[in-house]
């Protein structure tokens, strides 16, 4: 029977010690595999059951106030005032002010002016390129969010995609605490750029990438002047030198890679719970976000998914 026993205690210990080293940063193979899957799938097991205090009903408020910075650009129109909505309802923390980013829009100035945000021009944003090229499309909006440092008054800003709702109560700083979502979408090649563009060894094997993120001013300039040592060029001209592919990029992963091994103390990992939700059934989102905030955090309405789609 004492050898029983203490067979079982191996095993546990065994399995509390494959736990942290599945839940904490390893080197990035050169190719995933299903070690590394397996790895991940501890990982979210974890953090499926480990408690969230900071999205459910009943949670403390926080008393830290955000800015909230929505990129935006009119094909998104149709969700805009419905993530601007879900912001104002689901946030238990003081918001300073909302900022759609955006480029010239009668139509998105006007859904700035229904829903009480500030409307910025995405130009005076964009952060200045040694080569002057004009970005468009996703890439833009993603140096965009980069650059949002220079918006609003808050140390704290959430950065949200306009066709992101979030479904549930839930607080993104307290208690000396940032939080960030990860997702159970994996893109490989996204964590390839950023062990270029970041020089680290070391990564979690999880993806920050979950459509909105909590970026704090000093976090954020403590990355851009670490690609500058790095790479010997202003932030934004050491990424555009990289010539990554678009589907590769993603300033949700540097950000999430980089404050979660700089800055580990004062982060805090959380699953995301995210749903992709078909665009075209927008009609139904009040009986949807119901059902759907049983289990997931928020909700995403791709301009490129219908119902037929997802369906079909």
């Amino acid at each position: 029977m004492k050898r029983i026993f203490q067979s079982i205690f191996v095993i546990v210990v065994c399995a509390i010690c494959f736990a942290y080293y599945a839940c904490h940063p390893t080197h990035l193979p050169s190719q995933d595999s299903t070690y590394q899957q397996f790895l991940r799938y501890v990982h979210y097991v974890y953090l499926k059951i480990k408690h969230d205090p900071f999205c459910n009903l009943h949670i403390p408020k926080s008393n830290i106030p955000i800015d909230v910075v929505i990129p935006v650009i009119e094909k998104d129109a149709q969700t805009l005032g419905l993530t601007i909505d879900s912001v104002r309802g689901n946030i238990l923390q003081p918001i300073t002010n909302i900022y759609l980013i955006a480029p010239e829009s009668a139509l998105l100035r006007q859904i700035a002016h229904e829903k009480s945000c500030m409307f910025v021009l995405e130009d005076t944003v964009l952060p200045v390129f040694l080569n002057k090229t004009n970005r468009r499309g996703w890439i833009k909006q993603q140096y965009l969010k980069l650059n949002a440092d220079t918006v609003g008054t808050c140390e704290h800003f959430l950065v949200i995609d306009a066709d992101t709702i979030l479904i549930r109560p839930q607080v993104f700083v307290i208690s000396g605490k940032e939080i960030l979502n990860i997702l159970h979408d994996y893109w490989f090649k996204r964590k390839q750029m950023v062990k270029i563009a970041l020089g680290f060894d070391k990564f979690h094997n999880v993806d920050f990438t979950s459509h909105h993120m909590m970026l704090c001013k000093t976090k954020l300039r403590a990355l851009k002047q670490h690609l500058q040592n790095v790479h010997g060029l202003p932030w934004q001209d050491a990424l555009d030198g990289l010539n990554t592919p678009e589907g590769s990029f993603s300033e949700y992963e540097l950000y999430g890679n980089f404050v979660a091994q700089r800055f580990e103390p004062e982060i805090e990992l959380v699953l995301g719970s995210n749903m992709l939700f078909p665009r075209n059934g927008v009609t139904n989102i009040g009986y949807a976000r119901e059902y759907l905030s049983c289990k997931y955090k928020s909700m995403t309405m791709h301009s490129f998914l219908t119902i037929e789609g997802m369906t079909g």
